[in-house]
């Protein structure tokens, strides 16, 4: 006898934790793609990075993520294989969010920055597949929309397409100016024109949409203009005849610091016993401490082919090196708005099913998540700020530091050319890869100093980590659901 689905509820607590958890490890794992260029040309800390983080992942989560999460939970499975069993399908997307979650913090710990939209569709499929054989995946369909076919076969698309977009951006260097304008203008354009539905934006007529977006790139234009004096003045104190000894009083102070945390935490041994809830929040601030002081650089030091990368790079004007850190600093805010819109989709989409089965009991398309969309869209956003602040260290490293030489100006040529592809692929439904982007820009990029410019060892792992990653995160996925749906006591459907 088939069970209703409000007897259900646990499916939806489980849901909502595992969507967390698994937005934990796309911060974890995912975020670096954002900021990690930042963090490796010293343009921000790993703090700073953090902060900005937290603000544009779940902006762009709240204002642009629900056109990607309708394509993760509508168009890999087929939901009309689950029509007589929505109880089935809840409980298959709470396998997917676990089994996304569990693989990306596993990459995370082996510095393997990995697709989360594989991951994402990898478990979809698994699960599909044993719930009712090939026929249930979505493989392509064609649409009257673009990009004229849907399914599996158009996010496999995307996934060769986006680094190989990514690679033209290179001449970034030389356009910057007119492509942070365009910038500014896309984000503008899709946030009013096709962003927050809930918000009634997206009905705002295309052309108002473009002139207020026109008008609001051309005054950040003016805004900025006065400010350049003032960061020309900037750059020439800092690279006055006194920095060589502004830099060593910094690390004689970065020094004194870390001596002084040291002391301290010698000292709390000594302290009365605290109570168990002062000491598990002590312990979070330690890890908290830990994760965003750490120093992604070491590895220049520690490791002899990361650091014979570096010294062989390249070196330009450290002025005008300096200039282009401003610029990076905004085009990081705009790659991290985008991955928001893009990535939160991967740790939500299967959640939003499960949501949107238990609250109308029935499965279909057309379904809408009205207001609620929101807040689950936060959630995602949450975890994914969460997740960086903890463990977003070591994929910074790997991807800053150890897979190329990453200097300001380098570092905005691939931070634009990702977050324009990443924004675009966005609206138009496609889930791109931002792993994709960000490597296959950083190659790019890093290939103009030849052969040597690119740490091959780093790129082949990234690599094997994309290929794997549909194939580990799909069979956890399919065993998962075959162990819960195929038990003797099930009562699923």
């Amino acid at each position: 006898m088939a069970h209703p689905v409000s007897d259900y509820e646990w499916i939806v607590v489980a849901g909502a934790i595992g969507s967390f958890f698994a937005a934990f490890g796309i911060g974890a794992n995912d975020v670096a793609n954002a900021f990690a260029t930042s963090v490796g040309s010293r343009a921000l800390t790993v703090k700073q990075a953090c902060v900005l983080a937290t603000v544009f992942e779940v902006s762009g989560a709240i204002l642009m993520g629900s056109h990607v999460t309708g394509t993760i939970r509508k168009s890999i499975a087929d939901i009309d294989c689950f029509v007589d069993e929505p109880a089935v399908l809840m409980y298959g997307c709470l396998c997917v969010i676990f089994s996304v979650g569990g693989w990306l913090l596993l990459a995370s710990y082996l510095e393997m920055p990995v697709s989360t939209t594989h991951s994402c569709v990898g478990g979809m499929i698994g699960m599909a597949m044993v719930a009712h054989g090939p026929a249930c995946v979505i493989w392509a369909e064609p649409t009257d929309q673009f990009p004229y076919v849907k399914g599996v076969s158009a996010i496999v698309i995307s996934w060769f397409l986006s680094p190989l977009l990514s690679d033209s951006y290179d001449r970034a260097f030389k356009v910057y100016p007119l492509l942070v304008g365009v910038t500014i203008f896309i984000n503008a354009f899709f946030i009013i024109y096709k962003g927050a539905k809930g918000l009634g934006l997206n009905k705002t007529p295309l052309e108002m949409a473009l002139g207020i977006s026109l008008a609001i790139s051309a005054v950040s234009a003016l805004l900025t203009t006065p400010l350049s004096r003032l960061i020309r003045a900037s750059i020439d104190a800092t690279h006055s005849t006194d920095a060589p000894a502004a830099a060593a009083a910094g690390v004689k102070e970065l020094v004194t610091k870390g001596q002084m945390r040291s002391d301290e935490l010698d000292v709390s041994k000594t302290m009365p016993p605290m109570s168990r809830l002062a000491e598990a929040g002590g312990q979070i601030s330690r890890r908290l401490s830990t994760s965003i002081d750490v120093d992604p650089h070491a590895s220049i030091q520690d490791n002899s082919v990361v650091g014979d990368m570096h010294a062989q790079a390249e070196v330009f004007d450290p002025k005008a090196e300096a200039v282009f850190r401003y610029l990076q600093i905004f085009t990081a805010c705009c790659d991290s708005f985008a991955h928001g819109a893009n990535d939160v989709a991967n740790s939500i989409g299967p959640f939003a099913a499960i949501y949107a089965i238990h609250a109308t009991g029935e499965v279909s398309s057309k379904s809408d998540m009205g207001v609620a969309g929101y807040w689950i869209l936060a959630l995602g956003g949450l975890g994914i700020a969460t997740g960086l602040l903890l463990y977003g260290y070591k994929i910074m490293a790997a991807l800053g530091v150890k897979i190329a030489k990453i200097t300001p100006a380098r570092g905005f040529a691939i931070e634009l050319g990702a977050a324009l592809i990443i924004i675009i692929g966005s609206r138009l439904g496609w889930p791109l890869s931002t792993t994709h982007c960000q490597v296959g820009a950083t190659t790019g990029v890093a290939l103009l100093e030849g052969k040597g410019g690119v740490n091959k060892y780093i790129l082949v792992k990234t690599a094997v980590g994309w290929v794997i990653t549909l194939v580990v995160v799909g069979c956890t996925a399919a065993l998962l659901f075959a162990w819960g749906i195929h038990t003797p006591e099930q009562h699923l459907a």
